[in-house]
């Protein structure tokens, strides 16, 4: 599918699709017949399927931008949306913007992301450091975060696979 996306010959419809289709392979991985789809609904944390639905109409630009460009404009919309319930401004701007932005996104409660905000605070210039450079690494050559650059191209960028559950589980 991302030759198909890089080739041009995809559009947002068509990537909105997949997901969905993907969305229901994953209901339909462990089926119980008489139940349905009870191990998705009952097991997925409801933010996170809510917050994965809601995805689908940012994903759908994966047609026309980068991976970078499409996960920068979900964080500043996931951020805007979080605004009025945790009094925030508009989405973060400097070195720090994609560090804070990830890591509101990973808490999903309002709970959750308050503790992460207030930590965020509190952590030494070194940690921030640390936590700003590996955050807004990509992964991807010839990609960048615009809100936060990297000074120093480098890598991996390492993909913490339960860092949402990890954040959740802080709290």
């Amino acid at each position: 599918f991302k030759r198909v996306i890089m080739a041009g010959e995809a559009n947002p419809p068509d990537v909105s699709f997949y997901f969905v289709h993907w969305l229901t392979d994953l209901a339909g991985a462990v089926p119980n017949p008489l139940d349905g789809s009870e191990r998705l609904v009952l097991g997925f944390p409801y933010q996170v399927l809510g917050s994965f639905i809601t995805s689908f109409s940012v994903l759908s630009a994966l047609a026309t931008q980068t991976e970078t460009e499409v996960f920068e404009t979900y964080l500043e919309s996931y951020w805007r949306d979080a605004a009025p319930r945790l009094r925030l401004g508009a989405p973060p701007s400097g070195e720090h913007a994609i560090a804070m932005m990830r890591l509101l996104c990973q808490a999903q409660s309002t709970e959750a992301q308050e503790s992460v905000l207030a930590a965020w605070e509190k952590l030494s210039a070194d940690d921030e450091k640390v936590l700003c450079d590996e955050m807004s690494r990509t992964g991807i050559a010839d990609q960048h975060f615009r809100a936060s650059a990297q000074k120093r191209p480098g890598g991996p960028a390492i993909l913490v696979y339960y860092s949402p559950q990890l954040v959740r589980s802080l709290t």
